[in-house]
């Protein structure tokens, strides 16, 4: 049972005070956090024991509104009781109930300083998150941005392609299979060239465009079949397929073509990503580390010297965001490095051409084309490739590991552009 507070005169620097008796000191904080709020000041708290005061106002604890200028609601009070004797529990410093205050029959002082310090890192780290997330969202939108550019040049390529499809003839046949307009009409130009003097008409049928895609597309040797001590990173922009394309070529090598293999994962991006791989990598047999930086790639480049093909797990990212790819490439940046870019076959020609541009270097090796089984053929991958004239070594389709990946054949190449043309 609880008796309602009085009011006393108000201290300086404080609000008015006010005196609550509580038949225990639990009470008697939920008087006060009810009456005045969570930013009362405790000023005092008291125990008056077995000093004869009745049960029901036993606990007492006398508190202030926190500044001079809040209004204290009038309520009626009471008189307190003649003076008795009594166990002072006079708090040392004023406390402010918060929403994490327990009362009891003690109330802990606290630190101003200490919680002031608090206060401030709590709102620095909030800041910096805030930042992050700032930054994240300008990445995704400058992504979309290029999306949308790239969609509308797309739009304004297939409205090119359906007047030429009017009109009929082989380079409406390649446009409609995926191919630009400039690199469709060079590859008709070239085939026209080579058929004239053979068959006599200047027309290009579709043998001889077959023929000039075979000449035309560059094909890289599979990963199992480089040198021993080759040291192959996968890159590519994020959900492209690159770790479950290094298990598949992993466990291809490892299984089929008796190669002895390493894995070193620089992804520490995507949570929990190097721990699934490293369970898959185990059931192969075939060990696998990761690595943070440079320093520590190096560390495990030493340490796998006696495999034939080491490969490396890189983080997505943005590729058109400079600081991103700068960040997710620099620890494969090594000479002995090569770069095997990991596109899917979902991409748009435009796209895949403005990414391999993005990319492009010394140490870029081959693409592979990942996710067949999602698109209508690989015919707007290689499209580009026929333009940046970078070579490709593997096709990939499923998620069977290591089953879903083959080498390319220069003839399944030419075949698919022209089936999906007719």
């Amino acid at each position: 049972m609880s008796t309602r507070p009085r009011d006393e005169q108000p201290l300086a620097g404080f609000g008015p005070t006010r005196v609550f008796r509580a038949a225990s000191m639990r009470e008697a904080f939920v008087m006060v956090k009810t009456t005045i709020g969570p930013e009362a000041v405790i000023l005092t708290t008291r125990d008056f024991g077995q000093s004869g005061s009745s049960d029901d106002q036993r606990f007492e604890v006398v508190a202030a509104w926190p500044s001079a200028t809040t209004a204290a609601p009038s309520s009626p009070g009471f008189e307190p009781r003649a003076p008795r004797a009594q166990r002072d529990v006079t708090m040392p410093d004023a406390l402010r109930m918060g929403d994490s205050a327990r009362p009891d029959n003690r109330a802990a002082p606290r630190d101003a300083g200490r919680d002031a310090g608090r206060d401030d890192a709590r709102l620095t780290s909030q800041l910096r998150q805030l930042e992050q997330a700032v930054r994240g969202l300008e990445s995704q939108i400058q992504l979309l941005a290029e999306k949308d550019r790239r969609m509308r040049d797309e739009l304004g390529r297939l409205g090119q392609a359906k007047a030429l499809l009017e009109e009929g003839g082989p380079t409406a046949t390649l446009m409609a299979a995926g191919l630009e307009r400039d690199v469709a009409s060079e590859l008709v130009e070239r085939a026209v060239r080579r058929a004239t003097p053979r068959q006599g008409v200047a027309v290009a049928r579709h043998p001889d465009l077959a023929d000039e895609i075979l000449r035309t597309v560059k094909v890289s040797p599979p990963l199992w079949s480089l040198p021993g001590g080759s040291i192959a990173a996968l890159i590519g922009p994020s959900a492209a397929g690159k770790t479950t394309t290094l298990l598949k070529l992993a466990g291809l090598a490892t299984f089929a073509h008796r190669r002895t293999v390493a894995i070193i994962s620089t992804d520490f991006e995507r949570l929990g990503a190097f721990d699934s791989l490293a369970m898959y990598a185990e059931v192969m047999g075939v060990p696998a580390v990761a690595a943070r930086d440079r320093a520590e790639v190096d560390e495990a480049l030493e340490r796998f010297t006696d495999k034939d093909l080491i490969l490396m797990d890189t983080a997505g990212h943005n590729p058109f965001d400079p600081n991103q790819r700068f960040a997710a490439l620099k620890p494969v940046s090594g000479r002995e490095v090569r770069h095997h870019l990991v596109l899917p076959a979902t991409l748009s020609p435009g796209l895949v051409a403005d990414m391999l541009t993005a990319y492009d270097g010394p140490a870029l090796e081959s693409l592979i084309v990942t996710r067949l089984d999602e698109a209508r053929g690989p015919s707007a991958v290689l499209a580009a490739c026929l333009r940046a004239e970078l070579p490709v070594s593997h096709l990939a389709s499923g998620r069977e590991i290591p089953d879903d990946i083959r080498a390319v054949d220069p003839h399944e190449v030419a075949r698919g552009l022209l089936e999906r043309a007719s």
